[in-house]
């Protein structure tokens, strides 16, 4: 029994990461259910008895984009330091991630590609990709108002026009296949240009805008 539930995992693993590679290269909308079975080196009953359709295999690789990003954003809270400074670092492990994570790749073509007006989105289905990192950094700007690290008559909804700027922006520069190097520089200079009106005069001592391990300490 125990060797056959560990076969079953395994099946799961390897027709999940095989859906978010071929949604990562192809597109949810080209990508099928034969493509992905074939990909993963299994028999398209074998994918069945798993995911009935491809809307619920996509919800397994948008969970595995959301565990992804909790992971990022946990080490990063657990390594201290301002809120400002964890949300800056977490723009830039996002732009690590789309360059060279399948799930958080596809969870973009997902996200794009995908009618959320249409049946086929369940309620409970996992965030899509720019709900899940907006909504993450929203959080985080949140706890930096509650610690006073953001400027007292900036507006919540100003507060998250950066961070939206730089989810969607280093989507779009990835999307382009521009450089990692002139992404970090793209979002430095976000980042330079925008906290000085973001955060308190206490709340901006100390954030460092390069990317991590560049000018640190």
């Amino acid at each position: 029994m125990a060797g056959r539930q560990k076969r079953s995992e395994q099946t799961v693993e390897r027709l999940v990461v095989a859906a978010a590679e071929e949604f990562a290269q192809h597109g949810y909308t080209r990508a099928t259910l034969a493509d992905i079975s074939r990909h993963a080196g299994v028999t398209k009953g074998a994918l069945f008895f798993h995911f009935s359709t491809k809307d619920e295999i996509a919800a397994a690789v948008l969970e595995r984009s959301r565990e992804t990003m909790e992971r990022a954003a946990l080490r990063l809270e657990a390594a201290g330091g301002p809120y400002l400074q964890i949300i800056v670092d977490l723009t830039y492990v996002l732009g690590w991630l789309l360059r060279e994570d399948e799930f958080v790749r596809a969870s973009v073509r997902i996200a794009r590609e995908r009618d959320e007006d249409g049946p086929q989105v369940r309620r409970d289905d996992p965030p899509d990709f720019y709900r899940q990192w907006l909504g993450r950094l929203g959080g985080l700007l949140d706890q930096a108002r509650r610690a006073g690290e953001l400027g007292r008559s900036v507006p919540q909804a100003s507060a998250r026009t950066p961070v939206t700027a730089a989810v969607t922006g280093l989507e779009t520069l990835t999307w382009l296949g521009v450089p990692a190097a002139q992404c970090d520089a793209w979002l430095a200079d976000l980042w330079e240009l925008t906290l000085p009106g973001l955060a308190s005069r206490d709340g901006l001592r100390g954030v460092r805008t390069a990317p991590p391990g560049h000018g640190d300490g």
